[in-house]
């Protein structure tokens, strides 16, 4: 697991990391709510927002996530996703 972030957060990050590797982009908070089996996308993006304070993503210059670029993080998903 990841430092700093509960079980379920470490599984959502990871998610979102495989999803990130197979298409090239985040998944929408749809697509999260989908793979967790949550009621609504709030709670997606109740996690959304708790990575980016814990500073594992930020957004980018036109309001969409995208994962930090200048943490230990970001190495270790560039890294997860270089084949």
């Amino acid at each position: 697991m990841s430092a700093g972030l509960t079980l379920k957060q470490a599984e959502v990050l990871a998610f979102m990391r495989e999803f990130f590797a197979e298409n090239d982009q985040l998944p929408p908070a749809a697509s999260l709510r989908t793979r967790f089996g949550w009621a609504s996308d709030n709670a997606a993006a109740t996690y959304l927002i708790t990575l980016a304070k814990k500073g594992y993503i930020e957004h980018n210059a036109v309001g969409k996530y995208r994962f930090t670029r200048n943490t230990a993080c970001a190495k270790s998903v560039a890294a997860s996703t270089t084949p």
